[in-house]
């Protein structure tokens, strides 16, 4: 029978599991023993052995000499950044979603070492309007890419890429990862320097387009926030709360369809579902958005908005096996991973990687990668920015 390892703190391994918002049931069903066995590991009345304690250490994220200790690191809790949000809400969301948290606060660190000074909007907030419709100005102004110029595309993927790239040059760095959990479709970390938006990428482009926005207002109203796809957690915000996640809800809308642009593509034809799906289409944005714009004028009323919630709460999910080519594999690894990260990031740790700067170690680390993976990432890197 393996020894039991009596060192290791059980006040240690719960300060762990509730560092992610897991029940002791869901830890022992991850670790892969009874839930009698785990509650006797935090209670002291048995300790796991090494084979067991490397499991631990596995599913909560931690180096297995931290359960050694006699009191918990000095941590901050990765919730405590999303003060738009009461506890009651972030307190439920899913282990998946507190380690993007977790990725999101890393990729600031990466940052900070990889570029060293900051040309972020947000070092001078003065000068950056917080009225809807003069914010909307003036954020299509410096980014250069006008309404008519997003409705040109007419490709939701390629609309997403634009932006993403126009905000990383504005010092707002967006990244993309599979949260493993759809009821949260994308969060921010606020920083007047660093701040970095992460995307849920198992939501369609449409969706994740209007998250980009709505995280970005966030940042706009410095505060760090989560994108929650059903709207019955707002039972729990108070009136602050609510109003921040209506006023981020709110520019999104207005920025990806601006109303007179609107206004004036609804005096082309009747409004019917073919055209509501045609304007989708025309915006890059979901049927959703549309009929939420409809909403805000009085084309249709609340009650014919609110009938369709559960149709709206599917279409954001992407479906994999569909949509833009891609299989249900998620096609190349190598693709998928340089979908995550951005090509302006992995072009930069490559060129740190380069210089001498940092070691392939440290660029492994940067881009969330094998060290053995680097020459494969670097391959794909350069065949799709030829």
């Amino acid at each position: 029978m393996a020894e039991q390892l009596s060192g290791v703190n059980g006040n240690i391994i719960r300060w762990a599991r509730e560092f992610y918002n897991m029940s002791e049931e869901e830890a022992a069903r991850s670790i892969g023993v009874s839930g009698e066995k785990y509650s006797a590991w935090e209670s002291g009345a048995e300790f796991p052995t090494y084979a067991r304690l490397k499991k631990i250490s596995d599913v909560f994220r931690k180096p297995s000499a931290v359960f050694f200790f006699s009191e918990p690191p000095d941590i901050p809790p990765i919730k405590g950044d999303l003060r738009t949000l009461p506890d009651t809400v972030v307190d439920g969301f899913s282990k998946n979603v507190m380690v993007q948290l977790e990725k999101a606060k890393a990729y600031q660190l990466n940052l900070l070492e990889l570029y060293e000074t900051s040309n972020c909007i947000f070092t001078n907030r003065t000068i950056i309007p917080t009225e809807t419709k003069q914010l909307c100005n003036y954020l299509r102004n410096i980014m250069g890419f006008p309404i008519n110029a997003q409705k040109g595309r007419k490709n939701t993927k390629v609309v997403f890429e634009i932006y993403r790239e126009k905000l990383y040059e504005l010092g707002i760095y967006v990244f993309k990862d599979s949260f493993k959990d759809n009821n949260v479709s994308g969060l921010c970390i606020n920083d007047d320097l660093f701040p970095v938006i992460l995307i849920n990428n198992s939501m369609s482009f449409a969706r994740q387009i209007f998250t980009l926005f709505h995280e970005f207002y966030h940042l706009v109203s410095n505060t760090s926030g989560a994108e929650i796809i059903r709207d019955d957690y707002y039972k729990y915000l108070d009136i602050s709360q609510s109003i921040t996640e209506k006023n981020c809800d709110t520019f999104a809308n207005e920025f990806l369809v601006p109303t007179d642009d609107f206004k004036f593509e609804l005096s082309k034809k009747e409004i019917d579902d073919h055209r509501i799906a045609e304007l989708a289409t025309l915006y890059s944005v979901s049927k959703e958005a549309i009929m939420y714009k409809l909403w805000t004028l009085k084309i249709i009323t609340p009650k014919e908005y609110e009938s369709l919630k559960e149709t709206f709460y599917g279409d954001a999910i992407r479906n994999q096996k569909k949509k833009n080519g891609e299989n249900s594999s998620g096609g190349n690894y190598y693709f998928t991973k340089l979908a995550y990260l951005g090509s302006s990031y992995t072009g930069d740790v490559f060129k740190q990687l380069y210089s001498g700067k940092i070691d392939s170690f440290r660029a492994s680390e940067m881009l969330n990668s094998k060290v053995d993976h680097l020459p494969q990432l670097e391959a794909a890197y350069f065949r799709g920015n030829k």
